[in-house]
């Protein structure tokens, strides 16, 4: 008989109440080889030989079967691959969509030594320390109605965030996760996580979801230290970083359907959480540049600016850096 997969073993072992016996979770002599594995790999899983087997701890390392068997079963998010290290998990996305992989695929790497965020800048990636990871899309709408995808990848992290820390921190107040359009989420008024939604638009295509997380960062250096922070930082607490990705995938796989059917839910989301509202900005478009007060979101997404005549134009893309009237706006 074929032994059960790692994520059904740890999904049984999560869900007892106690001991789970070898019966419960397969056939007894499979279970027991990979209860062995599992050791191995720094699970602590007691043995008792009348009552079974019992999870007492996780190592602190992200684990695709981990991530999985926390899953609840999903529409959409079809694979989840851990790599120990690469330059870029947009780049592997990138390569598995050219080779054809469905959408729902999502890479994650312990550590990127050439993670990216927007316009070119370098995304500051410790090793083992946050989530870095890439989902394919290959969304059925029109082009023109893909950048509603950043926006809507940014609905779905707050939301697993949020969900996240009401089950694994509940003694804590739940952290007010902000957005600071197009594609950053804030805490505090520092950086937590950024998105970087890169589209190929040749005979097959997709588009692919890159996300960084900030999440047991003790401290950042300078001069991020000014501008980041981190879910450790904000709650004082360790992060369960598997924990933490399943309730970000299972999100994002509850969510996907709003992108098409119902946007609005996400621009309502985004408006209440909207952390540039009211405040005077200046937002670079291309080699244009506009200065005025952030007044919300469009239907579409797009960042509504009222500009200092009082009217009111839509940026749809652009760099947004806020400054404070009577002083002079960012170079």
């Amino acid at each position: 008989m074929d032994a059960p997969s790692d994520a059904v073993i740890l999904r049984h072992l999560r869900g007892a109440n106690g001991f789970a016996t070898p019966s419960d979770l397969g056939h007894p002599p499979a279970v027991a080889e990979r209860i062995v594995v599992l050791n191995a790999a720094g699970y602590e899983i007691e043995h008792h030989p009348h009552l079974g087997y019992r999870l007492l701890s996780s190592p602190d390392r992200l684990i695709a079967d981990d991530i999985l068997s926390r899953l609840p079963e999903c529409r959409w998010i079809r694979q989840v691959l851990v790599f120990e290290r690469t330059a870029s998990t947009n780049d592997i996305v990138n390569g598995l969509a050219r080779d054809g992989a469905a959408a729902g695929v999502v890479v994650f790497a312990e550590e990127q030594t050439a993670g990216r965020g927007r316009l070119g800048r370098r995304w500051h990636s410790d090793p083992a320390l946050g989530l870095w990871f890439s989902l394919l899309l290959r969304p059925e709408l029109p082009i023109a109605a893909w950048p509603r995808l950043t926006l809507w990848i940014a609905y779905a992290v707050a939301h697993g965030i949020a969900k996240f820390a009401s089950e694994s921190l509940p003694q804590i107040p739940a952290p007010q996760v902000m957005l600071k359009w197009p594609n950053d989420l804030h805490l505090s008024g520092r950086k937590l996580a950024g998105i970087l939604v890169e589209s190929s638009l040749g005979e097959h295509p997709f588009a692919t979801a890159g996300i960084g997380i900030n999440a047991n960062q003790p401290a950042f250096p300078e001069p991020l230290d000014a501008t980041a922070t981190s879910l450790r930082i904000e709650t004082g607490l360790p992060t369960d970083r598997n924990a933490l990705a399943a309730a970000i995938l299972a999100s994002i796989d509850e969510s996907y359907s709003l992108v098409s059917n119902d946007f609005q839910q996400i621009i309502d989301w985004a408006n209440r959480v909207d952390c540039l509202r009211g405040r005077h900005v200046s937002a670079d478009a291309g080699t244009v540049r506009h200065r005025g007060i952030a007044s919300g979101l469009s239907p579409d997404g797009g960042l509504l600016l009222r500009a200092p005549d009082g009217t009111v134009f839509t940026l749809t893309s652009g760099e947004v850096t806020q400054f404070s009237p009577g002083l002079p706006a960012p170079d």
